[in-house]
């Protein structure tokens, strides 16, 4: 089934065929050689994309962890549940603005100024709209989230609803350039001064939960503005006629993308809903602090994979094998992370709410063990989500996520009803495991072997999660009797550290496809050229003249030791997404470091 406007068949099995790469413009010159031998490959360019991405996911990461400790003794769990509820409006809202725009932007294959344009315009006018719709509707719209119908909440958010809408075109520009490290400076900005800085001084000044709503608006501002003058799209639109026949075949594939996050936001939400409505906006101000300590680790480690496989992945989409690879190692390196995260979460949980929120938030520990179980599956789960976008098979996706929004809705109203705010979280982290097991079956379809090349690849981390769950939990108990919380969670966490990273040493023969991605970020993954014949030992490789035929495909390596390709990657070329016509290269120099 073809979706919509769509380039390619909403079927990640469709017979595999080589990617070529753009040709030249006509008349102009071919692509350059120091492109053609002297770029980074398409591997490196991913890992340093992802590199730059998790820094800046962890900056932010950081900085909001600040501003937790702050506003965790500004603001009470009511204010907090308040600020929350509006925040589930607003989200859903912006989803259904945006319509994958962004992800369109990413995905196309060839894309020029006009329709940049088009997208952008597209974008305001449906956020303007919705904003609106937001400011009016406020009296009807407040009381199904628990919030009464007088708050002034959803009338404040549009605004940033609106900043947001402005911002979805340069953010699908940045991601299809891979300008991770541009993207990561106006996220922090956004993080820092923008949203931190402003909620935090509003809400000791006293401006209870709108001083969160203030901090979101400054928020968008910064991004939007930032993204813009990374990006500086064109302005002037085409008439409606000419406009419209360039958004088709980017709504075509966005109809399908949005359908897919609209269903993934009520799966990750549907449980706030639970609570909000059935308990009250201060049981939701409990239950959104111990989810938010599980999705902060989750948008850090899982985030950045996302932003930079989505548009790898978008480049070698018809290659089983290749995609197979990027999969499997991406999987891997995520569970590096993951794995040592989602044990000191769980083992430390107390001292972590003590030392972050303070004693009066004892009832998100229970919460907070219960997520940390499941912490990995929350955060793979995004791999499948890039890989099924990159490869165009948004639609028979999206309606997994719905699926996964009923697991939630059935799972927590009948462990709420039971156990209270401890059994909407078992409800909740029991629909997380159903839903990565199912997205995992579906990847699985995109090359054979997938499914038990993952399963191999999660045995061989057993024992590093063995010796950091021994290790952070007998030096835990050993020091918690000394009653200092921060002084358990440092050594504790140090202990599983080092724990985590000796097994890594220990078996790294194991892990040597994940040490070879790391070892590029510091520049060992330089590039290789064609060789000529008589160069070296080894085998030869005829030397390609320069021009249309000297661009392949990009090539993610296969092992730890995957022989170079005739063509190295970074002859791939993007079509003109800024300003001119003309084709241009990946990102900036700068932005390739």
């Amino acid at each position: 089934m073809t979706g919509p406007g769509g380039d390619l068949p909403d079927d990640p099995t469709r017979p595999l065929r080589p990617v070529p790469a753009d040709p030249p413009p006509p008349g102009g010159p071919p692509s350059s050689p120091d492109r053609a031998s002297g770029g980074p490959s398409l591997t490196t360019r991913t890992a340093r994309g992802f590199a730059w991405a998790f820094t800046g996911t962890v900056g932010q990461a950081v900085l909001q962890i600040g501003a937790t400790v702050a506003l965790a003794r500004l603001l009470t769990p009511d204010e907090f549940g308040a600020a929350a509820a509006a925040l589930l409006v607003v989200g859903l809202t912006q989803l259904v603005t945006q319509l994958g725009v962004a992800a369109s932007l990413v995905h196309r294959e060839h894309l020029d100024d006009r329709g940049v344009t088009a997208a952008f315009w597209f974008s305001v006018l449906v956020a303007a709209v919705f904003a609106a719709v937001l400011a009016v509707g406020s009296p009807v719209l407040s009381p199904l989230v628990g919030l009464p119908a007088d708050s002034g909440l959803l009338p404040l958010l549009s605004v940033a609803l609106l900043f947001a809408g402005a911002a979805a075109t340069p953010l699908g520009l940045l991601q299809r350039d891979l300008r991770f490290r541009s993207m990561a400076t106006v996220d922090l900005v956004a993080a820092g001064p923008a949203l931190i800085g402003v909620s935090v001084a509003l809400a000791a000044a006293g401006f209870g939960a709108t001083a969160l709503a203030y901090g979101e608006i400054a928020a968008a501002v910064a991004k939007c503005i930032g993204y813009l003058v990374l990006t500086r799209p064109r302005f002037r639109p085409e008439g409606p006629a000419a406009s419209w026949a360039r958004l088709r075949p980017l709504l075509g594939y966005g109809a399908g993308f949005s359908l897919a996050q609209l269903g993934n936001w009520f799966a990750l939400n549907a449980d706030k809903l639970v609570v909000a409505n059935a308990l009250g906006t201060g049981p939701l101000g409990v239950y959104g602090r111990a989810y938010n300590l599980l999705s902060e680790p989750a948008n850090i480690i899982g985030g950045a994979a996302d932003k930079a496989l989505f548009p790898a992945m978008a480049r070698v989409r018809d290659d089983g094998p290749r995609l197979r690879a990027a999969y499997v190692r991406s999987a891997s390196l995520v569970a590096l992370v993951t794995v040592p995260a989602a044990v000191l979460l769980c083992v430390l949980a107390p001292e972590v709410v003590h030392v972050l929120l303070g004693d009066q938030w004892d009832a998100v520990v229970p919460l907070v063990q219960l997520f940390a179980l499941v912490l990995l599956p929350r955060t793979s789960y995004k791999i499948s989500t890039s890989l099924t976008r990159a490869t165009g098979a948004v639609y028979r996706a999206a309606w997994r996520q719905w699926l996964y929004a009923g697991y939630v809705v059935v799972l927590t109203v009948t462990g709420g009803l039971l156990w209270g705010l401890v059994g909407v979280a078992a409800g909740a982290s029991l629909a997380i495991v159903i839903h990565f097991l199912v997205m995992l079956q579906f990847s699985a379809r995109v090359s054979p072997g997938l499914m038990g090349a993952v399963l191999r690849m999660y045995l061989k981390h057993v024992p590093a999660l063995v010796l950091t769950v021994a290790a952070t939990w007998g030096v835990a108990t050993l020091v918690r009797p000394l009653g200092i919380d921060l002084v358990t969670l440092a050594v504790a966490a140090l202990a599983g550290g080092i724990a985590t990273l000796g097994t890594l040493v220990v078996l790294r023969g194991r892990f040597a496809a994940e040490l070879g991605v790391v070892r590029s970020l510091r520049g060992g993954g330089a590039p290789r050229g064609p060789r000529p014949a008589g160069s070296g030992p080894g085998p030869v490789v005829p030397t390609a003249p320069a021009g249309p035929a000297a661009t392949a495909g990009p090539a993610l390596p296969t092992g730890p030791a995957a022989p170079a390709a005739p063509v190295d990657d970074a002859t791939v070329q993007l079509p003109a997404v800024g300003r001119g016509d003309a084709p241009r290269t990946v990102g900036t120099p700068a932005d390739r470091r």
